[in-house]
């Protein structure tokens, strides 16, 4: 059994325990670049929402006041209520 007699040292004192893999330049500066890119589209996009002059806001038009009955249908108006004259 191959696994039952394992012959490689167990601590090798030249090498780091934790060793990352070499990556190509490429591959680096692509991250750099699209990073760059990303910081750069977010700052823009901040600059240009807070510079650009906003229109300003539409207010709703009140309805003409319609009749609250239709004397047509043989309705009587609501009588107006004065509030000064009620107890």
């Amino acid at each position: 059994m191959s696994f039952a007699r394992d012959n490689r040292r167990k601590f090798e004192p030249g090498r780091g325990r934790f060793v990352l893999p070499r990556f190509p330049p490429a591959a680096i500066l692509r991250i750099v670049v699209l990073a760059a890119l990303g910081i750069l589209g977010a700052v823009y996009a901040l600059v240009s929402h807070y510079t650009t002059a906003m229109p300003p806001l539409r207010v709703p038009v009140a309805p003409a006041s319609a009749p609250t009955y239709d004397a047509d249908a043989g309705e009587m108006p609501i009588p107006e209520i004065d509030r000064e004259s009620t107890p």
